[in-house]
């Protein structure tokens, strides 16, 4: 019984893997748990059964995180839409990410063109992947946007009119959203719904905190 240790570790390392947001991650430390469960049988020979279930655990975990890294390699994303997905949004399913590239949009705009207007009644949803865009305010800039910004998301979160108009200052990459498109998604994917309410809000929280500290008297 000197290798119990084994066993508590199996079960941390399976309460760390339903922790877990990342769907990767949780695969990666589930099999952790079992390779540490399996260890343990190996040198505490006699409970078969438990041996067979930890095998088929193990078993099971591999498959599904090797079809997981292997749907994402397949995929024929672009690197801003990885990006976009993987880094910013934390979507790992292929299934969730194929799902989201469908209500999406990507094209580019030149410096001058305005991506909305204060004032605007339900303003589009856009992420920055290059370039950047200024704010304004009562026709005075007020902050800067760009690569890992969302615009419009204020809006979207409180379903008040844009709070400020946004015209590219230089020419930018964006992926605009198709909200109703969008908003049928997120309804049948409550897990994608949350992922994606939480980029939102720390992005609009991080937006907000820089634009402050630059607003800020020296």
């Amino acid at each position: 019984m000197q290798d119990l240790w084994l066993v508590h570790l199996s079960y941390v390392l399976l309460v760390a893997a339903m922790l877990m947001r990342s769907m990767k991650s949780l695969r990666i430390l589930a099999l952790l748990s079992g390779f540490a469960a399996l260890v343990y049988l190996f040198f505490n020979p006699g409970d078969t059964m438990g041996l067979v279930w930890t095998v088929l655990f193990v078993a099971v975990n591999g498959v599904m995180l090797a079809l997981l890294l292997f749907g994402n390699r397949r995929g024929a994303m672009t690197g801003e839409e990885r990006e976009l997905l993987e880094n910013v949004l934390r979507v790992e399913e292929p299934a969730q990410q194929r799902r989201l590239l469908d209500v999406m949009t990507w094209r580019d705009a030149d410096e001058g063109e305005v991506l909305m207007t204060q004032g605007q009644k339900a303003p589009p949803l856009i992420y920055i992947a290059s370039g950047a865009a200024g704010i304004e305010s009562d026709g005075k800039l007020v902050g800067v946007c760009g690569p890992g910004d969302f615009l419009g998301e204020m809006s979207l979160i409180t379903g008040e009119n844009a709070s400020a108009t946004v015209r590219v200052t230089n020419p930018v990459r964006i992926a605009s959203f198709d909200l109703d498109a969008l908003d049928r998604l997120k309804s049948a994917m409550p897990e994608l719904a949350r992922a994606f309410d939480h980029a939102l809000n720390s992005g609009l929280a991080a937006k907000i905190l820089r634009m402050n500290k630059a607003a800020a008297p020296n």
